[in-house]
Order: structure tokens, then C-alpha cells, then sequence
């Protein structure tokens, strides 16, 4: 193996490892909202906000991205932005009010911007027409970590461990990535001189708009069952941390084995297809979900929620990379300024009904955005059907 080849082989480790943490980071939130609620003394809506407010600086990182990335190395973005996210975990770890919550958020959420909009196209950069088999194992480690992170942290909860201590954990974590990732020497790196010319022409593809659109939904569906199932387990089933942590540990034991799985069917079904069969199988399990009486039995089905939406996301943004070449660098970019906003604003709409009429009422939101995400799948599909680009 040449040292290019091992460079390439621990970039892709360092990014998996960096998507692992970064979801941690973002888990850790949920996990930990009842009790950051209590101690705060914050509203469902006010919590709603801790998401949805700084994915408005995270929107505007990514759009910004668009337009540089693709003229810039990833790599020391990357690792600046792996600085903000551990340091802005241990501060959080010292917060005592809404206002300075929200504050230390925004820089997380600031530097969670260049990790959305890096890392899935430097695993395009690493390996150039890849069938969307990659990029589907580097999305499983979004789960992977959602699982380790929601059993350790709600057991030590239960355990009685102040909430604070994982963040400290976590922000440390967080830094070592930055000696894990290799120089940018010899890392593939093809800058395209991306600017308003390549903006403009995916702008003016209605396809793009679309898949946009898509995600978005497809976002808003996922963020609704994994922000909010913890804090719904455990107030409506009256129990302890660790029981959050189990259900989120299911859901995202399933989009393990969902990602996987799509990595190895990718290349005989087709992305088409499987994104199709996720929406379908989501909806319905979505449709279910509150229906649920028995916790035991909700751990199970969480799996299955878990596995028929783990496709979505890297699926979708593959698709319309493939279905629009122009720069995929921007491409993937700027539709994760629909996937971000999506799972925020589910988020937030889940908060405020969950105020009114309780957080059961609030799940019927995922199902919603599903109809309207099979919507969007279903003009795609026509308009590259007609344009003889299915």
C-alpha cells in the first residue's frame, strides 16, 4: 500500500470517528433534556429552540460553504472546526441559564456547520463515483455513535452523574481528532473553483429544488424521533434516564444496520429504489409509533424506525449528485442547507404542539413531513423520468 493510499484509509477513519463524535455531540442534548429543562427551568418550546435558533447560524456556515469549500483543502477546516466543537462542549458544561445555553450552542452549532458540509464530500474528494457504498459507511457512524453516547450518558444519568460531566467528556474527545487526522499532503484534493457561475446553474436545475425539499423533510422526520423520543419515554412512561437512553440506543441501532445495509444493496438496486422503500417503511412505522403502550415493545420497534430511515439522508444527497453534475462539493452542501433546517424546525414544531397537547400529539409531525417527503420523491422522479436521466 503506498502512502497515498494509507493517508486515504486514515482520512476515512478520522472522518468516520469525527461523524461519530459530532453525532454524540449532538445526542448528547436530547439525552440530557429533561434534566437540562428541570435545572433551567425551561418550556417544551424554549427547549425546541436550543435546536432549532442555532441552526439558523449552522444554515448560514453551510450556505457560506458552498461557495469556498470546493476552493480550499477540507482537511484544516475540518480540524478547526473539531477545536470550537470540544471547547464550545466543555464551557457548555458551565452553563446556568437559558440565555448562556443558548449562547455556547450557537459557536457548537457554528462549527457543527463546517462538519455537515465537510464531511460528506471529503468522502466524495477520497473516493471520486463512488456508488453511494461509502458514503453510506460513513453515515453509519452517525448511529454508531447515537448509540454509544445515549447507553453510556443515560446510564450514567440514572447512575446519578450530573449532566455536565459528559459534556467535559465529550469536548475532549472532540479535541484528540486533531492529531488523528493526517497532514493534507497527500489527502485527494481537486480544487473546482467553485463560485456564483456553478451556484447559479444548480440553482436553476427544478430537480435540485426538489431533492432539496426532500431532505428537508426526510431531516424533519429523523430530528422529530431523535430529539425528542428520550424526553417522550421518559415522561410518558415515568422513567429514569437510562430508559431515554435505551430508546434512542434502538433507533439508532437500527440506522446501523439501515446504512449498512444500503451500502451493500446500493450497487443492485439502485439509489432509487431504496429511497423509496425507506420513505414507505417509515411512514408506516411512523404512523404506529404512538400507538405503543408496552416500553419494551417501543424499544423493539425503534429499531425498525431506526433502520427504515437510516437511507435517507446520504442516500438523497448521493442521488442528486449523481442526477446533477456539476460540482459535488456544492451539490452535497447545499442540500444539507435543507436537511439542517428541516430537523430543526420538526424539532421546534414538536415543542410548541408538545406545550399545547403533549409530546404524543407532537409525534404526528413525522408522518407529516414523510407524506410530503414521498411528494417530493414522486415529481423527482417524473421530471428526470422525462428528462431521460432516471
Amino acid at each position: 500500500m503506498n502512502i497515498q493510499n494509507k493517508v486515504i484509509v486514515r482520512t476515512d477513519w478520522a472522518s468516520r470517528l469525527n461523524l461519530l463524535i459530532y453525532s454524540s455531540s449532538t445526542f448528547i442534548i436530547p439525552i440530557s433534556l429533561v434534566m437540562i429543562k428541570e435545572e433551567l427551568g425551561l418550556t417544551f418550546t424554549q427547549a425546541g429552540t436550543l435546536s432549532f435558533i442555532p441552526s439558523i447560524l449552522q444554515f448560514l456556515v453551510l450556505l457560506a460553504s458552498s461557495l469556498f469549500a470546493s476552493r480550499f483543502h477540507k482537511i484544516p477546516l475540518i480540524r478547526t472546526a473539531v477545536i470550537i466543537s470540544g471547547l464550545s462542549l466543555i464551557v457548555f458544561s458551565t452553563v446556568n441559564s437559558y440565555m448562556t445555553a443558548l449562547a455556547v450552542l450557537l459557536s457548537l452549532s457554528f462549527a457543527g456547520g463546517f462538519h455537515e458540509a465537510l464531511l460528506t464530500p471529503l468522502c466524495e474528494d477520497l473516493h471520486p463515483g463512488d456508488s453511494g457504498k461509502k458514503m453510506n459507511q460513513l453515515h453509519a457512524f452517525w448511529p454508531i455513535g447515537t448509540l454509544i453516547s445515549v447507553l453510556l450518558i443515560g446510564e450514567l444519568l440514572s447512575r446519578g452523574i450530573s449532566w455536565r460531566a459528559p459534556f467535559i467528556v465529550l469536548g475532549i474527545l472532540f479535541l484528540t481528532l486533531t492529531v488523528i487526522y493526517p497532514s493534507n499532503k497527500y489527502v485527494p484534493f481537486k480544487p473546482s473553483g467553485a463560485h456564483l457561475k456553478e451556484l447559479w446553474l444548480i440553482l436553476k436545475t427544478p430537480v435540485f429544488w426538489f431533492m432539496g425539499m426532500a431532505l428537508f423533510f426526510a431531516g424533519g422526520a429523523e430530528g422529530g424521533f431523535s430529539y425528542w423520543t428520550a424526553s417522550y419515554i421518559q415522561l410518558e412512561f415515568g422513567t429514569l434516564p437510562r430508559s431515554g437512553g435505551f430508546g434512542l440506543a434502538s433507533f439508532a441501532l437500527g440506522m446501523i444496520i439501515g446504512r449498512l445495509t444500503a451500502a451493500k444493496a446500493a450497487d443492485r438496486l439502485g439509489l432509487g429504489k431504496i429511497l423509496v422503500i425507506s420513505s414507505l417503511l417509515s411512514l408506516l412505522f411512523g404512523l404506529i409509533f404512538v400507538k405503543i403502550a408496552n416500553i419494551y415493545l417501543l424499544f423493539l420497534f425503534m429499531v425498525f424506525m431506526g433502520f427504515s430511515m437510516a437511507p435517507l439522508w446520504p442516500s438523497i444527497q448521493s442521488y442528486a449528485a449523481k442526477r446533477i453534475p456539476i460540482d459535488p462539493t456544492m451539490m452535497m452542501i447545499l442540500l444539507s442547507c435543507f436537511g439542517v433546517p428541516g430537523f430543526s424546525t420538526a424539532t421546534l414544531l414538536m415543542g410548541v404542539i408538545g406545550d399545547y397537547a403533549g409530546l404524543r400529539v407532537a409525534f404526528i409531525v413525522a408522518p407529516a413531513y414523510l407524506v410530503l417527503l414521498l411528494i417530493m420523491f414522486s415529481i423527482t422522479f417524473l421530471l428526470l423520468k422525462k428528462a431521460g436521466n432516471r
